[in-house]
């Protein structure tokens, strides 16, 4: 199932496409955010994120990975795969 939202830009800025808010299918972006993001700073939904540059920083790759799958199957997602190889990681997931 695809969702779709308002867009964000390289810069997780509103992007503007035509002088209006761009909006479109927004899976990719929606996981990159509760990536980047940490529990609480989501005002609807404060026990959501992953915050991954921290567990980048000394977390076992088995627990980012946990967490990770854990985060997007709270969000709605079917996760089919997490990979960790050193600082890269690598989700195949989607919404339901």
């Amino acid at each position: 199932m695809d969702i779709y939202d308002i867009l964000l830009d390289s810069t997780l800025d509103v992007a503007i496409r035509d002088g209006d808010l761009g909006t479109g299918e927004a899976t990719k972006q929606s996981q990159v955010l509760l990536l980047l993001t940490a529990k609480g700073e989501w005002k609807q939904h404060p026990q959501r994120g992953v915050d991954a540059a921290a567990w980048l920083e000394g977390a076992a790759a088995s627990e980012l990975a946990r967490e990770v799958r854990s985060e997007f199957s709270a969000d709605g997602m079917r996760v089919d795969s997490v990979k960790v190889d050193g600082t890269k990681l690598s989700v195949e997931a989607s919404y339901e």
